[in-house]
């Protein structure tokens, strides 16, 4: 990924021996690519260049989201703390392989499919892939490296995080926004697959399979069983529930339409670029605030967590210290910051 395949003509040049010639102009090529494709290097380690990009994006992104752009100078200091953290991050991840933690492939593939079931289609799922610029090996390589420094936090630090009942009342009681509950509504889904390349015919095919499935669910027929059956969404073995959702887990084409449903109506027919898609909602709960008691125990994990984290970040800040570390991008300081 990170390195560009010299072509075929330069190789056969190195092998008849002309260096002088060939070598030093293709050498310099080489390396001005390949440090324009890495932010850093972290005990010989590869932080790249896309993976920093990626971050800082991201960051700005959810910023942006809460309607707080950022200046250029904020956007500096953004970065510097940005690979100040990915750097704390990789020597966090070379401490876990020298710990022996490794994440076996039946761990990967449970998290990949938690991951999947976030959208409502294969095709939605790849297309966020595709948005993000990630391959499925590139998202795996990802989640393994932080399931990695995750097992190396909670077997190092989190053991000796304290927290006591007086921090979580107080957190709790300054809180209270963090445990509202919104309206809430339990959803089941079945979509029937298309796709804007396919023929009018085949697309009309599967509109009318839509259309005879809404048929059947008026006339009483039990949505699980016909998402089971005609479904092609990701969720088809489970009747087609999605679960509680809130307003901000689907996209606005969708939710328009479900949370002006009554709790057992269904929708009608919704078109997307994936297909056609019919909804019913199951349940509603509506808005409250959780009680103290019920979450109590969560609060304590959490806190217990943040310690460990915070603790962690400490001891990978004192191994920065220790650790051969470029940084390759230009303007930001070699200094941990």
């Amino acid at each position: 990924m990170f390195l560009k395949r010299v072509t075929c003509i330069h190789i056969v040049a190195i092998l008849i021996g002309l260096l002088a010639a060939v070598l030093p102009a293709q050498s310099e090529d080489v390396e001005k690519r390949q440090t324009e494709e890495r932010a850093a290097v972290v005990n010989g380690a590869t932080i790249t260049r896309e993976e920093f990009d990626r971050e800082v994006l991201r960051i700005q992104g959810a910023l942006l989201g809460r309607g707080r752009p950022l200046t250029c100078a904020q956007i500096a200091s953004v970065s510097k703390e940005v690979i100040e953290s990915l750097i704390r991050r990789e020597i966090l991840y070379q401490e876990s392989r020298k710990a022996g933690i490794k994440i076996d492939k039946k761990e990967m593939d449970k998290e990949v499919d938690v991951l999947k079931k976030q959208f409502l289609s294969d095709a939605e799922y790849k297309n966020e892939l595709g948005r993000r610029n990630l391959s499925e090996d590139m998202l795996r390589a990802n989640l393994e490296r932080t399931l990695s420094v995750q097992k190396y936090v909670e077997r190092q630090f989190l053991e000796k995080a304290k927290v006591t009942d007086g921090d979580i009342t107080a957190y709790y009681e300054s809180h209270l926004y963090l445990f509202k509950q919104p309206l809430q509504v339990r959803v089941s889904h079945i979509l029937i697959q298309s796709d804007s390349k396919w023929e009018a015919s085949r697309k009309q095919e599967a509109r009318r399979k839509a259309e005879q499935i809404l048929k059947n669910l008026k006339k009483g027929d039990d949505f699980a069983a016909l998402a089971r059956e005609h479904s092609d969404g990701p969720t088809r073995t489970n009747g087609g529930d999605l679960g509680y959702i809130k307003k901000g887990q689907l996209e606005k084409q969708f939710e328009s339409v479900i949370f002006d449903l009554k709790s057992g109506e269904t929708s009608d027919i919704i078109e997307t670029d994936y297909g056609f898609h019919l909804f019913k909602v199951m349940d509603k709960k509506p808005e409250s605030i959780l009680a103290y008691d019920n979450v109590k125990e969560q609060i304590r994990q959490s806190l217990r967590e943040e310690k460990a984290r915070q603790e962690a970040d400490l001891y990978a800040k004192t191994l920065r210290e220790k650790a051969s570390v470029t940084i390759l991008l230009p303007g930001l300081t070699q200094n941990p910051g």
